[in-house]
């Protein structure tokens, strides 16, 4: 009986970091490809420019994610079979995300009345703000909670296709960069519609309105994980923004193709530590050994897979620039994808740690150190750029990356 339900274990967690995986490629790799036809209607100062906006979207986008990745997906697993909770969890989360993504775009428009380069850019942000309304609906959280993640495979399977499809008929030249985030806009809509109705249908949620206590609850429980993605995104998504008000479109087009390297790589292979945590959460439940030793064999996992890529990727930067842009090689690109290709080294302890402190209850230690290595990145980043350029901002990045790695593997080495 013990070998069927492990064989029946392996099987769902196997299932679901398959389907992870082909989403984080449909998500990262995809559009990498599809930078060189960018660049080359749009010319990299355009890709610049609408790299600027998208990462205005997105730090909107996590905010409204609350961290309900993690504090979700944990309340969705561990009451999978209780219909009413499910409901109760799912109108909460939902109603929550709705509330805050509303404060930011407000916080966004009164913002760019008094900040040049927003104001700039207003129209383009209005437009590419329906992204955000479909990252909004789309209950991915409630998916990997209940571990059925095929059902969002399918369906961002094909809405990339016919983003990527409708790209190549409309996008000829530079100024459809407006039409560029409609179409983003449209179809990342059109997704988030479709796989809320699913998740309804299939699991016959019921959607409700939520006593204010019980919102309190869910943003109580969340608040740790949430001030911690905040943290996060003030040395992420946050220094392209910051690059965009205080450098020029070309450099940060060449530090946005890098990133998006860097997390097309990393990030194809993060479903392995998504995939595992709602079981390693049940198996932390029942013993703490046992939660130890598997995040240690994973841990050796991690090292095995990420430093021949991080190597890799190094070695190859003007080859992979090349044929990712299309077009001749400027140094000082090369330059920013080498120093990044090192974090790759370390990019799913990131995640893997993240995933143990939550578990273990230690959020509010997460909190701490995020928002300490947010401050330094605020103080810090400004004044390389002021004296290094770009590349100051890259290697600020590289040494916050270790130091978040090396503070959390402490914690909860001397914790657990």
């Amino acid at each position: 009986m013990k070998q069927i339900k492990n064989q029946t274990t392996l099987k769902r967690v196997s299932d679901n970091f398959i389907s992870l995986f082909i989403l984080q490629f449909i998500n990262y790799l995809i559009p990498l490809f599809l930078i060189p036809y960018l660049i080359h209607i749009l010319g990299i100062d355009g890709f610049g420019i609408y790299s600027f906006i998208l990462a205005i979207i997105m730090y909107g986008v996590q905010m409204s994610d609350y961290g309900f990745e993690l504090s979700a997906t944990y309340h969705i697993s561990l009451n999978s079979k209780n219909q009413e909770r499910l409901n109760e969890i799912f109108s909460s989360v939902l109603t929550i995300k709705v509330i805050i993504a509303l404060i930011y775009l407000i916080t966004i428009i009164l913002l760019s009345f008094f900040i040049d380069k927003l104001y700039l850019y207003q129209d383009l942000i209005f437009i590419a703000s329906g992204a955000l309304l479909g990252h909004i609906i789309f209950p991915l959280w409630f998916f990997q909670g209940v571990e059925k993640m095929r059902y969002i495979m399918y369906l961002n399977g094909f809405a990339k296709l016919i983003f990527l499809l409708s790209i190549f008929i409309f996008v000829k030249e530079e100024s459809d960069l407006y039409l560029l985030l409609l179409l983003n806009s449209i179809t990342t809509i059109a997704i988030g519609i479709t796989a809320l109705y699913l998740a309804i249908k299939r699991f016959n949620i019921e959607l409700s309105f939520q006593p204010w206590e019980r919102l309190i609850f869910y943003l109580k429980d969340g608040w740790y994980i949430f001030t911690s993605k905040f943290a996060v995104e003030f040395y992420t998504t946050a220094n392209i923004i910051m690059l965009g008000l205080f450098a020029t479109p070309l450099v940060i087009g060449y530090y946005a193709v890098s990133i998006k390297i860097i997390h097309a790589v990393g990030s194809l292979l993060d479903p392995l530590t998504r995939a595992v945590y709602p079981y390693l959460v049940s198996v932390y439940q029942k013993s703490n050994d046992d939660f130890i030793s598997k995040n240690k064999k994973l841990s050796i996992v991690i090292f095995a897979i990420m430093l021949p890529v991080a190597l890799l990727v190094g070695y190859f930067s003007e080859s992979i620039l090349g044929i990712i842009t299309g077009k001749e090689v400027n140094p000082l690109n090369v330059e920013i994808l080498q120093v990044f290709s090192i974090s790759l080294a370390i990019y799913l302890y990131g995640s893997q740690f993240t995933n143990m402190l939550v578990t273990i209850k230690a959020t509010k230690f997460l909190n701490k150190i995020l928002f300490i290595t947010a401050g330094l990145n605020v103080i810090f980043a400004p004044i390389l750029i002021y004296f290094f350029g770009v590349m100051g901002m890259v290697w600020l990045s590289i040494f916050l990356a270790f130091f978040l790695m090396i503070s959390k593997g402490y914690y909860i080495y001397i914790s657990i």
